[in-house]
């Protein structure tokens, strides 16, 4: 007896009904006939593939976990299906902040006619940075001062642009400059030195704003304590 049968279909499924095509050989095999055997079944089980190739590109901070994978390539298709197995790449970091070589999990899935034949074991051992989120200010203002023999410089009025809009909460601008010197002068080069603060600060980076200027206009001075002496006709 050989043995051979046929699934009613190539695909994957549980009690997938057999068809027995058993034959016989041997010198007195032609004395007989077979009758296949019925009832019979089996199950096709997906058929495992892993990606290869996989990078993640680095990101500008932006509030989310989401990573961008590429390049990535299935091994294991079996080659008459290439044309309609194919891989969707993505996946997620594992948190949302600014930090070199954070771990990225894979999300990628199976899409095509014959991509419910297959399973899919996600590449492991990614990584790629987040860089912080570059802020500007707008609209600020530097007030006119009176001398007062240091550089010290008031800043107002900025506004942050650029910050995430969960973020807004958790992320201030605090403002300060210096004048480029301490004596009187209108139009004075005004320096700013703002900073951020807030739980969100620290995934953001600030451009400083330019082309403030402001004047420092003389301290009046008084005098106390005066005599005029007494004196002769003269």
């Amino acid at each position: 007896l050989t043995q051979a049968g046929t699934f009613a279909d190539k695909n994957v499924g549980t009690s997938k009904v057999v068809t027995a095509a058993n034959s016989l050989s041997g010198t007195e095999s032609g004395n007989y006939s077979l009758t296949q055997p019925t009832g019979l079944s089996a199950d096709i089980t997906a058929k495992a593939l892993t990606v290869t190739g996989t990078t993640v590109a680095n990101k500008v901070y932006d509030g989310t976990t989401t990573a961008t994978l590429s390049n990535g390539s299935l091994v294991g298709v079996v080659a008459a299906d290439a044309a309609n197995v194919s891989l969707t790449q993505a996946g997620t970091f594992a948190d949302k902040n600014v930090g070199t070589a954070k771990l990225v999990t894979a999300a990628n899935s199976l899409s095509g006619t014959e991509s419910g034949n297959y399973s899919l074991t996600q590449p492991t051992g990614l990584s790629a940075d987040i860089t912080t989120k570059a802020l500007t200010v707008s609209g600020t203002t530097v007030a006119n001062k009176v001398y007062d023999g240091t550089t010290a410089a008031t800043l107002s009025n900025g506004s942050l642009v650029g910050v995430v809009a969960a973020d807004a909460a958790n992320v201030s601008l605090t403002q300060a400059g210096t004048f480029t010197e301490k004596n009187v002068g209108t139009a004075k080069l005004v320096t700013a030195a703002n900073s951020l603060i807030g739980t969100e600060s620290t995934n953001y980076s600030l451009t400083q704003p330019t082309g403030l200027s402001a004047d420092i206009a003389v301290k009046a001075l008084t005098v106390s304590g005066t005599t005029v002496a007494n004196k002769v006709y003269d």
